[in-house]
């Protein structure tokens, strides 16, 4: 009787210990994206409606979606903030209306990744100068 409760016990604990480790398997922070565009140092937005930011999702298996902020300036301060948004997951692109930019200026786009078990990535920044010559 001894040995078959020592024996119970032992299976719920490793049942437990498993499921633990489980748990802490599925709160890893999801992997950072790779912005696409605008990527460099300028993004020509002259002539167009808006500029379209890109970027490669690596794993969206178990992605809810991408926080994405864009900033006027190199402060990412929320009164510098022009755009916040939740873009589902596995979409991998935003559209901001050109009348938002100014030529000359500079923006600060900020992404970060949120796993399906509410779990937040590492920020991916990327400041840039907007080029909007009048027409």
């Amino acid at each position: 009787m001894r040995k078959a409760t020592v024996l119970f016990f032992a299976i719920i604990g490793l049942t437990l210990i498993s499921a633990y480790a489980g748990m802490l398997k599925g709160l890893t922070p999801p992997p950072l994206p790779e912005l696409v565009y605008p990527s460099g140092e300028n993004a020509d937005i002259t002539g167009k409606d808006s500029l379209e930011f890109k970027w490669i999702l690596y794993s969206s298996a178990g992605l809810s979606s991408t926080d994405f902020r864009l900033y006027k300036g190199y402060n990412t301060y929320k009164d510098n903030r022009i755009v916040k948004a939740d873009v589902d997951s596995p979409q991998s692109y935003y559209s901001v209306s050109a009348d938002k930019f100014e030529d000359g200026q500079i923006y600060t786009v900020v992404l970060r990744e949120v796993s399906l078990a509410g779990v937040w990535g590492d920020y991916v920044y990327n400041s840039f100068r907007v080029i909007k010559k009048s027409e």
